[in-house]
């Protein structure tokens, strides 16, 4: 059962955007719960048990979504935020609070069904790729968006787990990066980034579960054009 939050001050678009993702789900054969609300507030004090995705309204009275969003990423970093909005800068504030992608008003069904079916993708990823690794005489099995990053230190490979824990395993990293795949990007020769957590990005670093992550200027091109192309933004 997929569970949905709507953030919407405005009845009318509250109402519509239920409308789309209802029809999405009908038309893909899908179950799921939609839990509208209408403001940030709101939602704060009646969180959903554990939500696949949140639509918020950048522009409310009171509370913004922006604002909302950086209160959600304070005890939920795994939820996909969606950013509904009139103006399309805000786009770039949203790396702060990794959200997934942004709806730019008017919305269309059409335009809603394609932010959708990136997310299905994106949760899809989340829930099915599983990375086997050896720590010792142990073998592990490990969901693949619950590693944050991957490094090389001292001959050693560490996992950074998105809930702040560390595993060291025997692999390389370019075994790993093979392993991974494209949702996640060498940013540096001793790192290896998931592309769905960045939250921030600054001239030499990126911003994962809060820990920073230098990106080589050798690799920043392909980097910047790796995350546009795994995300879909509209940059």
């Amino acid at each position: 059962m997929l569970r949905f939050a709507i953030v919407e001050d405005m009845d009318n678009e509250r109402d519509l955007l239920a409308s789309f993702l209802n029809r999405y789900l009908d038309a893909h054969g899908l179950e799921g719960t939609v839990f509208p609300f209408s403001c940030g507030e709101e939602l704060l004090k009646n969180y959903p048990p554990e939500p696949d995705g949140i639509f918020l309204d950048i522009e409310m009275d009171g509370m913004s979504g922006m604002e909302c969003a950086h209160r959600i990423r304070a005890f939920d970093r795994e939820v996909t935020l969606l950013f509904v909005t009139n103006m399309v800068q805000f786009a770039l504030e949203g790396y702060e609070v990794n959200a997934a992608d942004f709806m730019v008003k008017p919305i269309t069904y059409e335009s809603f069904a394609l932010r959708m079916d990136r997310l299905m993708g994106r949760l899809e990823r989340k829930r099915e790729r599983f990375l086997i690794v050896k720590q010792g005489g142990r073998t592990l099995r490990l969901n693949a968006g619950e590693i944050a990053c991957v490094e090389s230190l001292n001959k050693k490979t560490i996992l950074h787990k998105t809930n702040g824990e560390t595993l060291t395993c025997t692999e390389p990293l370019y075994t790993l990066e093979k392993s991974l795949g494209s949702g996640f990007f060498r940013c540096h020769n001793a790192f290896l980034v998931n592309l769905d957590l960045i939250e921030a990005l600054s001239a030499g670093e990126a911003t994962v579960c809060g820990e920073k992550i230098p990106i080589s200027k050798y690799r920043k091109k392909e980097f910047l054009a790796a995350l546009a192309n795994h995300r879909g933004r509209l940059l």
